[in-house]
């Protein structure tokens, strides 16, 4: 199959006009892919080979070797083979050719920039990339307007425009990707950009913060009034509006579109509680929220400004501007404190971190007409972003937690936790129960192991939670006496409450003991009041041995609303009230089969309404869980990615310390390792009470639990009995609703091959260094494993093992171990691979850029090249052609469909069927109309009508209400084409008409002629039986007021051009009325329950 889905997308690449720098792309072979490549400079073409290394693994874990089989190619192109193919690796062939042919581009065009001594040297590469790493051959802009700032004068063209183009190319000569959004005339966005796979972050960082190498991080700074340089900003009062919003995320894309810029447009469809397949569901091109999104925003909106001044005034480092900022607040700093030497400290990297993310234009110069601000903005989101574990994410300070975590969390303060958990800043918990709920039931299981046994410090302290815990000396938590009646679950109490609806109270036998925490009790919602009677929830039990005996035949009962505030017990109740709330959990099966019974399957229901079944204590302990475990698990059932030898052991992929752990871990291998076995295994067992720990704070040796007769460190063994002598503890209650029932757990780690420098290497590797130890696998031993599959065969690539140090696993045999655990050294096995001619260089693996094919973006219509235009061109107002347009032509490929028979101007507004001009008319709608029509004609006369589809004649435009529109050039491909072929007609005429309140209201569009077979009788193309246009987008329902009038015709356009469920088909050359139409339209709303606008009826007033 892996050569199949080659062949398949090679077809795929090779249409023409998908990739416009290549052709003749064809397979020499099993895995040799061959292309020509056209410079954009019109040079001589260049022919490339690329063998494809490990090709029966395709698309997973293969690697790309090029070559140019062309004689005397340029030293720029050299530099690209030599340097960009590693960043490539395990991505498919299409991301492959995309981004090689965009590096080769930069390349040549940075070539010809310096023998042309220009000033603009917008290629330049940054420190450890290929020079065009972050240069797409297609960008995704939008002419939108902005009807929010429809009033704010446009601010001046010159001055503003130059030092827009002078920061951008700071920008650019800095290794970012810059660009533009909407009408440089008008409100608009900057975009810079860096791909994240250049960031040095680990894989396993990656996974936990789901983010991917291919996306682009990418900073989007709105201006509100027009461009401001750094000076004008930091120059205007701070009482005035802020002339710049700062918004972060990812994309696919090296830049969104106007209509996924926040703010602006609907949220984020990301920002809901989504099952793990809900990311297809977002439109490649949107701008998507990320784990620390919320936080990064809320710090350069507030403080980002701030940290400049301080910089520019006292020479802080961002460190230093940090520090002195949070010591401001409050009180006001002297002249003799700037000087404190904790402000004059320097930035902290890691050897293993990129030079340009530790680049730094405030250091450079404290002119600030001379600095770039969307340069200063990336620079500080790309040290936020790579060292964010550094920091909390409530209150924005560094983390003094002595320990080294894999994803960012929140500092030790009460109110950052409450921030953290109460506002939904943490993780998605209803996503990772889908995803993983075997890691769910492990992590909920180490932690109540850990309460049982007395041991857990770190409490979910200052979320407000609330347990039933009774006191004979506090009235407040004396517990009520009551009937309990099991059938009805209802109680009857004679005593005085205040009990309300919504809460919860536990219930036990009146034995005259006040314990609930620790005793078996029913804990039940309060579903209503009456009287005497208290209606209640179907009972949880907790704390009985037989977990069927849920309804005992108890009579009279103690009951104790959950009040108590946990806070004010000490520890020992704290470790009990961990238990009693984790006790009337369900099991992560249940939850996960609530989760997903949503209505529809991209949206998933929130834990938090099902009140008559969690608590909502209990929920809040079990999010704590979650969101406070700091390393990255993996359930794995894949043989190919399992430990063999390891019997009924069931296997977790585990990743542990900071994000550049993994490039400390390779540092460390490659100068204190030599030979042919550079890393090995070992065993490292503890007992399950530990792990809640270990899974936060890693492995380390701050406690001495066994002794250390071989010194201070981590100890480890090479057989897993060994080790597994030290699973062992006393007897603990395990969590009553696990569904793997932990019995013991252990730990398979990677460690550098350097006994001798260890504290001791029998019986025990004993190792102090903690940065030679990289944890792999987690293994558990279960109550009950019979039903999981089990898997004996081994892996396909193992890695190959120091004999002298093999682990030894529970079947006393060696075990083997895959190599895609060790992602860093997967060359291993492509070393057989490597069988080329001596020209051919090794190429060394790694996660690589993934350029997004954006053809299909039905949001835009621009191209690279507007982006280009604005870098190069100096002068709007230039004589003669500018070189961006020359730049431009030489760049856009010719279209490879034939050019479209309509032809514009030719219809005659005599011959259609048209209701008169609306007689209405508001302020609003005719302003903001004027625009929409401004930008659609402007769009038509820059792009090529082929391309575009539509055409609007302004002359047939006799109120700005109502327009008419022709629809063209569809893919011969289509039946819709075929019937206007055999027909004799080129367009599609239809009629769109405007409400008094646009653009508060969706316009009605209708087609005039010709007619289209409905839908009942086999037609399609979202065209009702009437005429009118059958789209969400043109209700209430879907419309919002800054959906631009070029996206709702390109969405129509998509609409005629669908084939699902059925292609559109004409009937017959006739024409609709209005009147039918518009009945049509009501029809359709009411079938898919879409709301009619209230002014719809206005419209047919002439």
């Amino acid at each position: 199959m892996p050569r199949h889905n080659l062949r398949s997308e090679l077809s795929e690449v090779s249409l023409p006009g998908r990739l416009p720098r290549l052709s003749h792309i064809n397979l020499d072979g099993d895995s040799t892919v061959a292309f020509t490549y056209s410079s954009p400079l019109n040079d001589e073409p260049i022919v490339f080979n690329v063998p494809i290394l490990n090709v029966t693994e395709y698309p997973n874990n293969h690697s790309y070797f090029a070559f140019a089989t062309t004689d005397n190619i340029s030293k720029p192109i050299s530099t690209v083979l030599e340097t960009v193919q590693k960043k490539f690796e395990r991505c498919t062939l299409a991301t492959f050719l995309e981004g090689f042919c965009d590096c080769i581009d930069d390349a040549i065009m940075e070539d010809s920039r310096e023998d042309s001594d220009s000033n603009c040297d917008f290629g330049a590469s940054c420190d450890g990339s290929g020079p065009g790493d972050d240069f797409d051959a297609s960008s995704d802009d939008e002419n939108a307007d902005w009807d929010e700032f429809a009033d704010v004068p446009v601010i001046s063209h010159c001055t503003n425009q130059k030092q827009l183009r002078a920061d951008l190319r700071a920008a650019k000569s800095a290794g970012f990707k810059v660009g533009y959004l909407g009408d440089l005339e008008d409100t608009f966005v900057v975009s810079i950009s860096c791909r994240v796979a250049k960031l040095g972050i680990s894989q396993d960082a990656m996974q936990m913060w789901n983010v991917s190498p291919e996306q682009f991080l990418t900073v989007l700074l709105r201006y509100p009034k027009g461009y401001r340089g750094l000076d004008q900003i930091m120059s205007q009062s701070q009482t005035s509006p802020p002339s710049v919003h700062i918004h972060v995320g990812l994309c696919d894309t090296y830049k969104p579109t106007v209509l996924s810029v926040p703010d602006i447009v609907q949220p984020n469809i990301l920002h809901d509680i989504l099952c793990p397949s809900t990311s297809d569901f977002a439109p490649k091109s949107a701008i998507k929220s990320t784990f620390i999104t919320e936080p990064m925003e809320a710090l350069l909106n507030d403080r980002f400004l701030d940290f400049i001044k301080n910089r520019l005034e006292h020479g802080f480092s961002w460190t230093g501007a940090e520090l002195f900022y949070n010591d401001a607040q409050g009180k006001k700093l002297n002249a003799t404190d700037v000087r404190l030497a904790k402000y004059r400290v320097s930035e902290e990297w890691s050897n293993s971190t990129p030079n340009f993310v530790k680049g730094d234009e405030l250091r450079q110069t404290r002119d600030s007409s001379r600095l770039s601000l969307p340069l200063i903005a990336m620079q500080y989101t790309l040290r936020r972003f790579v060292k964010c574990t550094e920091f909390c994410l409530t209150c924005y300070c560094k983390i003094d937690a002595g320990y080294e975590a894999l994803k960012p969390y929140v500092c030790s303060t009460p109110l950052c936790l409450y921030q953290y958990m109460q506002l939904g800043m943490g993780p998605r918990l209803e996503w990772e129960i889908v995803s993983q709920p075997y890691v769910v039931d492990m992590l909920v299981s180490f932690a109540y192991a850990r309460a049982s046994a007395g041991k857990l410090t770190d409490f979910p302290s200052g979320l407000g939670l609330k347990v039933p815990f009774a006191s004979s000396r506090v009235p407040e938590q004396k517990p009520w006496t009551a009937i309990l009646n099991t059938g009805k679950m209802s109680l009857m109490t004679q005593e005085k409450h205040n009990l309300k609806v919504g809460e919860w109270v536990a219930i036990k036998a009146d034995d005259g003991l006040f314990c609930f925490l620790k005793t078996p009790s029913l804990c039940c919602a309060v579903l209503g009041i009456h009287a005497d009677i208290i209606e209640l929830s179907q009972p949880i039990a907790k704390g009985f041995g037989n977990q069927n005996d849920h309804r005992p035949q108890w009579n009279q009962v103690l009951f104790m609303p959950y009040r108590a505030k946990f806070d004010d017990l000490d520890n020992l109740q704290k470790n009990q009230a961990i238990m009693a709330l984790l006790d009337t959990l369900p099991d992560v099966l249940l939850m996960k089969s609530f989760i997903t019974s949503g209505p529809r399957p991209e949206h998933n229901k929130s834990l938090a309404s099902w009140i008559d079944r969690i608590c909502p204590s209990a929920l809040y302990v079990l999010r704590w869980i979650v969101a406070s475990n700091q390393s990255c698990i993996v359930c794995d059932d894949d043989p190919d990615h399992q430990v063999t030898g390891m019997g009924n052991h069931m296997q977790f992929r585990l990743a542990q310390g900071s994000p550049d752990k993994e490039s400390r871990f390779i540092q460390a291998v490659k100068s204190s390792s030599q030979g042919q076995f550079p890393t090995f295994f070992a065993w490292h067992g503890s007992p399950v009470s530990n792990w809640h720990s270990i899974l936060r704070q890693g492995l380390n040796f701050d406690q001495i639990l066994h002794g250390r007769a071989h010194g201070n460190g981590v100890y480890m063994a090479r057989s897993i009995n060994e080790s597994q002598g030290y699973t062992g503890s006393p007897p603990l209650a395990n969590w009553s609703q696990s569904l793997l029932g932990i019995k013991s757990a252990i730990s398979l780690n990677e460690v550098v091959n350097a006994p001798h420098a260890f504290q001791s290497s029998s019986p025990f590797y004993v190792v102090s260094q903690l940065d030679w130890i990289q944890p792999r696998y987690l293994f558990i031993f279960c109550k009950d494993l019979t039903s999981r599959k089990k898997h004996t065969s081994k892996p396909s690539k193992v890695y190959n093992q120091d004999p002298e140090h093999t682990p030894i696993g529970t079947d006393n045999s060696a075990v083997s171990i895959p190599i895609s655990a060790l992602s860093f050294r997967q060359d291993q096995a492509n070393e057989q691979a490597s069988t080329h001619a001596s020209r051919k260089r090794k190429v060394s693996p790694g996660w690589g850029p993934r350029v997004s094919d954006t053809s299909n973006d039905c949001d835009s219509v621009a191209t690279l090249a507007d982006d280009l235009c604005l870098l190069q061109s100096d002068s709007e107002d230039e004589a003669g052609e500018p070189d961006c347009v020359k730049m431009k032509r030489r760049i856009r490929a010719p279209d490879p469909r034939p050019k479209t028979n309509f032809r514009p101007g030719t219809l005659q507004p005599g011959h259609l069927k048209l209701l008169g001009a609306p007689s209405y008319a508001t302020t609003t709608a005719t302003q903001s109309l004027q625009r929409h029509l401004k930008v659609i004609l402007k769009v038509q006369d820059r792009e090529p009508l082929y391309e575009l589809g539509w055409y609007v004649d302004a002359t047939l435009v006799n109120t700005i209400y109502q327009w008419i529109v022709e629809f063209h050039s569809f893919d011969s491909s289509l039946p819709l084409a075929q019937d206007l072929k055999r027909n004799k007609l080129t367009s599609i005429v239809m009629e769109i008409r405007f409400p008094p309140q646009f653009p508060m209201s969706p316009p009605f569009i209708r087609v005039i002629r010709p007619r289209f077979i409905p839908f009942m009788q086999g037609g399609g193309g979202h065209v009702t039986a009437g005429g009118a246009m059958c789209m969400e987008l043109l209700t209430s329902s879907g419309w919002l007021p800054t959906i631009t009038m070029e996206s709702v015709l390109l969405q129509v356009r998509l609409a005629l051009c669908s084939t699902d469920p059925q292609p559109a088909r004409l009937e017959y050359s006739g024409e609709y009325s209005f009147g039918e139409s518009m009945n049509a339209y009501k029809r359709a709303c009411q079938t898919h329950g879409w709301e009619v606008p209230h002014d719809f009826y206005r419209i047919q007033q002439a």
